[in-house]
C-alpha cells in the first residue's frame, strides 16, 4: 500500500509540474499579441520621430487644417509591415536564439552562462537583420512619403533601396538583441533566486520582456 501511495503521489506531482509549465505555443501567441499591441500603441510616436528626423513635416503628413481623424490616421501610415510580421519575426527570433545557444553547448531548458547568452543573442540579431530590414525600410518609406504598401514596395525595389542602410540596421539588431536577451537573463536569474520554480531564460523573455525587437 505504501508503494501504491508513493506512486500516486509521484504521478500527481508529475501532473502538477506539467500543468504549472505553460505550453510553448502560449508563449509565442502571447508574444505576438504583445508585439502587435506595442506596434499599435507606439507607431504614431514612431511616425512623428521619423518625420522630425527628416526635418519637419513630410509629404505623408496631413496638413494642420485637416480634420483631426485624418491627422491621426496619417500618423499610422506604414503600420502594416510591422503589424503583420511581428508574431512571425518573434517566433523566428527565439527559435534561432535557442538553437544557437544549444550549438554553443548550453543544456536545453536550463540557464546558460551570461557570455553564452550574449554570444547567441548577437548571432540571433545578425541573423534576423536580413529578414527585418525590408519591413523596416517599407515602414519608414510610407511614414516619410505616404502611399500604399504596394506602391512603396515598387518604388523602393525600382530604386534599389530595400537594403539601403543594412549595415547600420544589422548593427542595431545585434546590439539590441544582446542587451534585450542579456537583461532577460539577469532578470531570470534574479527570479529563480527568489522562486526556484520560475521559468527559464527564453520563456521569461517571451512572457516578461514583451517589447519586440525591431
Amino acid at each position: 500500500s505504501d508503494a501504491w501511495v508513493g506512486a500516486v503521489s509521484r504521478f500527481g506531482g508529475m501532473r502538477e509540474d506539467a500543468s504549472s509549465s505553460p505550453p510553448r505555443w502560449l508563449g509565442l501567441v502571447s508574444g505576438g499579441i504583445a508585439g502587435a499591441t506595442g506596434v499599435l500603441v507606439g507607431h504614431a510616436f514612431d511616425t512623428m520621430k521619423v518625420q522630425a528626423q527628416l526635418g519637419g513635416a513630410s509629404p505623408a503628413a496631413a496638413p494642420s487644417t485637416a480634420p483631426l481623424p485624418q491627422r491621426i490616421l496619417a500618423l499610422y501610415r506604414g503600420i502594416l509591415p510591422p503589424l503583420l510580421t511581428t508574431g512571425a519575426v518573434r517566433a523566428v527570433y527565439f527559435a534561432i536564439f535557442e538553437n544557437v545557444k544549444l550549438g554553443l553547448g548550453a543544456p536545453p531548458g536550463d540557464t546558460a552562462p551570461l557570455q553564452t547568452v550574449l554570444l547567441a543573442a548577437g548571432v540571433t540579431g545578425c541573423s534576423v537583420a536580413p529578414l527585418t530590414q525590408p519591413f523596416v525600410a517599407l515602414k519608414i518609406w510610407q511614414q516619410a512619403n505616404g502611399g500604399t504598401l504596394a506602391a512603396a514596395s515598387a518604388a523602393m525595389w525600382s530604386r534599389g533601396r530595400v537594403f539601403h542602410g543594412f549595415g547600420l540596421h544589422a548593427g542595431l539588431e545585434t546590439v539590441g538583441s544582446m542587451v534585450y536577451l542579456g537583461a532577460c537573463q539577469r532578470r531570470g536569474e534574479g527570479s529563480r533566486e527568489k522562486s526556484p520554480g520560475s521559468l527559464p531564460t527564453t520563456a521569461a523573455c517571451q512572457q516578461a520582456c514583451t517589447s519586440a525587437p525591431s
